[in-house]
């Protein structure tokens, strides 16, 4: 069973709030958002022969017509594909070329009043450019915390599913095996308890790095509840992919003995020569596979090979189901309570999802096998789902639940989310 989530806000501002580390991660992300090198220069020349055949147009048409706004599509166009550094250069750029049009054409303005024209224009430019840069950067940073863990910087439990599931039907198509890995960190627990959270995230941080340093780029690592990772080894038979786990444990291990943390890797791992598409059974398989290395010793690799996984198909209610879980991952939702009243907190964030269930914070704690219905606040398609608190636990001032998906319900749970009117018809998907 995936564990909750164990980060404080204390330990993310300890290791994010520096103005420096900000400053450097923001300069990464622009780094991979903004066009450099040759894509770059082609960007930077296509862009000034723009400026040139707007001020030739301008200055053919005379100052009757009013070329002012297409001075703004080299600015544009550079400042969202290049980032600011561009706009800056070809908001220079097309002032001077703004300002030789009107002295081509005989402007009769004095020098003074010539200048503030060209500050002001230049002004308008670069506030353009700053704002279309950062417009840019912003939406590529939400769109990257929407899909990955915002302390580790690996993806989320739904787009770990979602690329996973594109991931098999390739692997089908061009016959290639691949290998999923479910990764536990053995004494977790005893690093936050006896040296406080702020280590145990440098801790994740530090283990998301080594599995990066010891995988492809096409490989997928997600984080999925507070100290387990999946890791999919894409085409990747069982030699292969054993060497790569037991180098990633050793590496490791390296590690937390430098700082001397006693801590270890528990890996469960099966390679698949042709998998199954229901992802939760091989989801659920590597899982027995971790806890079997941790019953038999931890700081171990259980590695089976699977050969040619079996496809059994679940209900569609339950296929459905899932589909709705990953959809809500991330997301407001409303939560209601099995007496049909709002719960303490009517609204909470849905977090990581797993094969079972999902992850619910709440600012209260709710008793365990309650029933609880989510209403997606948004329109993402998704209808309300069902689920059954297994267990809680307090984080960052509120409580996260861990729910599974019930696979079955009476007749008196069914109304409390169905109307009287569909629920006997209901019954039997349940």
């Amino acid at each position: 069973m995936i564990k909750p989530n164990m980060i404080s806000e204390s330990s993310q501002k300890a290791l994010k709030g520096s103005p420096r580390l900000l400053g450097q991660d923001h300069a990464r992300h622009a780094d991979q958002v903004f066009l450099g090198g040759w894509h770059g220069l082609v960007l930077g020349v296509a862009c000034l022969a723009l400026v040139a055949i707007i001020a030739l147009l301008d200055l053919a048409t005379g100052p009757e017509l009013s070329f002012a706004i297409f001075y703004l599509v080299p600015i544009a166009l550079a400042a969202w594909w290049g980032g600011f550094a561009q706009g800056i250069l070809f908001s220079v750029a097309c002032a001077v070329g703004w300002h030789f049009v009107e002295a081509a054409d005989g402007s009769t303005f004095t020098p003074a009043i010539q200048l503030w024209n060209g500050t002001a224009r230049f002004g308008i430019f670069i506030i353009t450019s700053s704002l279309l840069s950062r417009l840019r950067l912003s939406l590529y940073l939400e769109k990257k915390l929407a899909r990955s863990d915002p302390l580790t910087g690996a993806v989320n439990g739904r787009t770990f599913y979602e690329k996973f599931s594109l991931t098999i039907e390739h692997a089908l198509r061009a016959n290639q095996p691949l290998t999923l890995a479910y990764i536990d960190l053995d004494q977790f627990k005893w690093i936050n308890d006896n040296l406080g959270h702020p280590v145990g995230d440098r801790l994740l941080c530090d283990l998301v790095r080594v599995v990066q340093e010891n995988t492809r780029a096409i490989d997928l690592l997600a984080r999925l509840g507070g100290d387990e990772f999946a890791l999919l080894l894409t085409d990747c038979g069982e030699a292969d992919a054993r060497a790569t786990l037991e180098r990633i444990r050793e590496r490791f291990v390296q590690e937390t003995r430098k700082k001397k943390w006693p801590v270890t890797l528990s890996i469960g791992a099966a390679t698949f020569s042709t998998p199954a598409r229901d992802i939760d059974s091989l989801v659920r398989k590597v899982d027995e596979l971790m806890y079997r290395a941790k019953k038999a010793g931890k700081n171990r690799v259980v590695h089976q090979n699977m050969g040619e996984s079996v496809e059994v198909k679940a209900p569609s209610k339950l296929i459905e189901r899932r589909a709705t879980a990953r959809v809500l991952c991330d997301r407001m939702a409303r939560i209601r309570s099995r007496d049909d009243q709002p719960c303490h907190d009517e609204f909470a964030r849905v977090r990581d999802i797993s094969a079972s269930g999902l992850c619910l914070f709440l600012e209260s704690p709710m008793a365990e096998n309650t029933l609880l219905a989510i209403e997606p606040l948004h329109e993402c398609g998704a209808v309300t789902l069902v689920v059954r608190v297994m267990w809680s636990v307090e984080e960052n001032g509120g409580w996260l639940h861990e729910c599974v998906l019930p696979n079955r319900l009476t007749s008196e749970e069914l109304r409390f989310w169905v109307n009287e009117t569909t629920a006997e018809s209901c019954h039997d998907c349940f």
